[in-house]
C-alpha cells in the first residue's frame, strides 16, 4: 500500500514538473526600455517604480539599447527583469564602423545578453548608387559574421522607412541573401507600414525569426500605435502562428507614440496573455 502511494506521488511530481516545464517553453513578454521611461515621465515617478508596476503586469524581459543609463539597467537587473535583447544603431552607409561594433560587442558580453538588434540605419535621401547599396549590405553581413562567431544572435528588422535597407520584404530578402547569419526581428506593424502583408511576411520569414516586437496599427492608412490586440493587425493570427512553429522567444510589446503608456502596456499584456492561452 505504502508502495502504491509512494508511486502515484513521483508520478504526480513529475506530472506537474513536466507541466512546470511546458509552460516555461512557452513564448515570454518584453517591453522596451524605451516605455519604462515614458511611463515614469508621464506619471511623474521614477523609472524603478515604473518598472516595478510593469513587472507586476506580467513583464518578465526588458529590449535595452546598448547606450541604455547604466542606472537603469541596473535597476531592471535588480528587479528580475531578463535581458531580451539589446539593440544598437550603427549607420552603415557611412563605412566602416569598427569602433561602434567593438561597443557593441563589449556590451553584450558585460551584460550577459545573447541576442542583439542591428538598426542599420538609412541610405542618404538621394546621390546614392547600387555599388554604394551593396558595400552597406557586404558591411551588416561582415558584423554579422562577426556577432555569430562571438556566440550571439544577430537580428536585423523591417524597418518603417524607405531608407533603410530592411524597409520591405524585398529588401530583406536582398540582406538575407548576402548573410546566413542574420536572424529576423519580426515586427507586425512595420511590414504594414511598408504595404506588405503581416502575416504572409511572418510566414514568408519563419525560418529567420528570432524576435518579435508586437505593434499594432489603428488601421491600413493610419499608422498611429495601438495597445496589442485592439488594432487592424491580426495579433491572434500572428501569435498562434509563432507558437504552432514552435517559437519560444520574447514577444516584445511596441507602442511608441502612446499617451497613456502605463494603461496602454497594460491593456497589451493582457490580451497577449490571452492569445497564449487561447482564451
Amino acid at each position: 500500500m505504502k508502495k502504491t502511494v509512494f508511486l502515484a506521488a513521483l508520478a504526480a511530481l513529475c506530472l506537474g514538473a513536466a507541466s512546470c516545464n511546458h509552460k516555461a517553453e512557452e513564448p515570454k513578454i518584453s517591453i522596451f526600455c524605451d516605455h519604462i521611461e515614458t511611463i515614469a515621465q508621464q506619471e511623474g515617478i521614477s523609472f524603478a517604480e515604473a518598472a516595478t508596476l510593469l513587472k507586476e503586469a506580467g513583464y518578465t524581459g526588458a529590449d535595452i539599447r546598448v547606450f541604455q543609463k547604466p542606472g537603469e539597467i541596473k535597476t531592471l537587473d535588480s528587479l528580475g527583469f531578463a535581458h531580451a535583447c539589446a539593440i544598437t544603431d550603427i549607420n552603415y552607409s557611412r563605412g566602416d564602423q569598427k569602433e561602434l561594433e567593438d561597443k557593441t560587442l563589449a556590451f553584450l558580453k558585460e551584460r550577459g545578453f545573447e541576442r542583439l538588434l542591428l538598426v542599420t540605419g538609412l541610405m542618404p535621401g538621394q546621390g546614392y548608387s547600387k555599388a554604394d547599396r551593396e558595400a552597406a549590405r557586404s558591411r551588416i553581413a561582415d558584423f554579422a559574421a562577426r556577432v555569430t562567431a562571438e556566440g550571439f544572435d544577430i537580428v536585423v528588422e523591417d524597418y518603417d522607412n524607405r531608407r533603410s535597407l530592411c524597409y520591405d520584404k524585398a529588401l530583406l530578402d536582398s540582406l538575407f541573401a548576402v548573410s546566413k547569419d542574420l536572424g529576423l526581428a519580426y515586427d507586425s506593424g512595420n511590414f504594414l507600414f511598408a504595404g506588405d502583408d503581416p502575416v504572409g511576411s511572418l510566414k514568408h520569414f519563419l525560418d529567420r525569426v528570432k524576435h518579435v516586437h508586437l505593434k499594432d496599427r489603428t488601421s491600413p492608412t493610419d499608422m498611429t500605435c495601438k495597445p496589442v490586440g485592439t488594432g487592424c493587425i491580426q495579433m491572434e493570427t500572428i501569435i498562434r502562428t509563432l507558437k504552432e512553429s514552435g517559437y519560444k522567444g520574447w514577444l516584445t510589446v511596441e507602442q511608441y507614440g502612446s499617451r497613456q503608456m502605463l494603461e496602454d502596456s497594460r491593456t497589451s499584456i493582457r490580451n497577449v496573455q490571452a492569445i497564449l492561452a487561447g482564451e
